[in-house]
């Protein structure tokens, strides 16, 4: 008697995807593509490589430097209005920017790096910190530090070669900045983003040496004794009373008071423009309101000044191997429709759909010898890498049911973290992979039916 044998017949089927200069990728099918609905089949990823050189490791934000090296003014040049007992409001922040009296205003030399450059490793970011400070080095060596500098500038010895500033990179990824007494003298280093005050300088200490506004956006350190400090700000509280509008007086003629009325206008707008920027005002905008205390010494402003040439070093808390990447993980997302498969985020639960994820692995090196020295840094280059591979396990998704799938769309999302300024707490989001011309990605997705 012969026994009838019912064999499962398993479908598989692939869809590749090519692209370049682009996140995503839309997909028609000139047929079904799928025999039956979908919620026959699973669906992942078992292939995806990429090439990528537009995600920062650092947040960037719009006009804002990443870091700068900005001038000292002198206590006097920033002293209090006679009057009114405040600094005057010209000295402010424009946009994004710190006052034009502390920016080095010279097209031949770079005293900063913008936080919209692509920063892709912390190799490359020490790079370009020895950019700056091998400008801020020539800087010195021409003696174009003048005597609006808080200890009467720098005056260079001829084919001076004077190591001012460099900056280090410690075997447990903690930066140290070394500056000579001349340096410190004349410049100190500005870190706008609070979250890059983080990322720099590492959590708050205990006792940290800011004001009430707790910012630690200029750190400072005193020639005469390498205190570090970072600089005071403040921002101005107050706003300026409302002027009344004068009023007509009986024996005025109309030519008199229609003069007091324009003088009453013209200062209501100078009044208008001063409230707007205190801190309770439209624009708000701090201002620096002390340096470093003590009178000018002159011994920082030459050569061969006892200790201009002493080198003071400043080491940061923090491990920028870690403090100051962002970058999480890859995700490929897609327009199918996936079963809830929900993903834990800090301890909140949220829909999902994306097929795959994948930490992002920058495997960062560093090599020394015994004695800490002689430090050599290795990292990824942003060449192709491969994320899922045959040697890889690959995740299955359940599909919901749908007649036909005829269209499709895949597109790839960076998982970033995030920095709440208020409450200085790092969190997650999820961002459009950005790309560039050079940048490229391959993906494969596998489709198997359940029987």
């Amino acid at each position: 008697m012969a026994t009838a044998v019912h064999k499962k017949q398993t479908e598989s089927k692939y869809v590749t995807f090519f692209a370049d200069s682009r996140p995503d990728v839309d997909v028609t099918f000139r047929d079904v593509l799928l025999s039956r609905p979908t919620d026959h089949y699973l669906v992942g990823i078992d292939n995806f490589s990429m090439t990528n050189t537009s995600l920062s490791m650092i947040e960037p934000v719009k006009d804002l430097a990443l870091i700068r090296i900005v001038k000292r003014l002198k206590p006097s040049d920033l002293a209090p209005d006679a009057a009114t007992g405040s600094v005057a409001l010209d000295i402010l922040y424009t946009a994004g920017r710190a006052y034009n009296e502390l920016i080095v205003d010279d097209n031949h030399f770079s005293f900063e790096i913008s936080s919209m450059e692509s920063i892709l490793s912390v190799q490359q970011l020490m790079h370009r910190l020895g950019d700056v400070a091998s400008d801020v080095n020539r800087y010195m060596h021409e003696s174009k530090p003048d005597a609006d500098y808080e200890y009467g500038g720098y005056t260079a010895a001829p084919n001076e070669d004077t190591e001012h500033l460099e900056f280090e990179l410690a075997t447990d990824g903690r930066l140290k900045i070394n500056g000579t007494g001349a340096f410190w003298s004349c410049f100190c280093i500005e870190v706008p983003s609070v979250q890059n005050q983080f990322g720099f300088w590492g959590t708050r200490a205990e006792k940290p040496p800011v004001d009430f506004t707790r910012l630690r956006r200029f750190l400072a350190l005193n020639p005469k004794d390498a205190t570090p400090t970072f600089v005071k700000i403040q921002a101005n509280p107050t706003k300026l009373p409302s002027r009344a509008r004068p009023v007509q007086k009986q024996d005025e003629t109309a030519e008199a008071f229609a003069g007091r009325i324009a003088t009453w206008e013209a200062l209501l707008l100078e009044d208008n423009a001063y409230n707007k920027r205190t801190l309770v005002g439209e624009e708000p905008k701090i201002h620096m309101v002390k340096t470093v205390t003590g009178e000018a010494d002159t011994v920082y402003n030459k050569f061969d000044g006892a200790k201009a040439q002493i080198v003071y070093s400043f080491s940061s808390l923090a491990s920028i191997f870690s403090s100051l990447e962002r970058r999480i993980a890859l995700e490929v997302g897609c327009s199918l429709p996936v079963k809830n498969s929900p993903m834990v985020d800090h301890q909140k639960e949220s829909p999902d759909f994306v097929l795959g994820r994948w930490i992002w692995r920058t495997d960062p090196r560093i090599e020394s010898n015994d004695k800490g020295g002689s430090r050599r840094y290795h990292s990824n280059m942003p060449a192709c890498t491969e994320y899922q591979g045959a040697q890889d396990r690959i995740s299955y998704h359940e599909l919901q049911p749908q007649a036909k799938i005829q269209t499709l769309r895949i597109k790839l999302f960076a998982r970033v973290r995030s920095f709440d300024e208020l409450s200085e707490t790092y969190s997650m989001r999820v961002i459009d992979l950005p790309t560039s011309a050079t940048d490229w990605w391959h993906t494969r997705v596998h489709f198997m039916s359940k029987d």
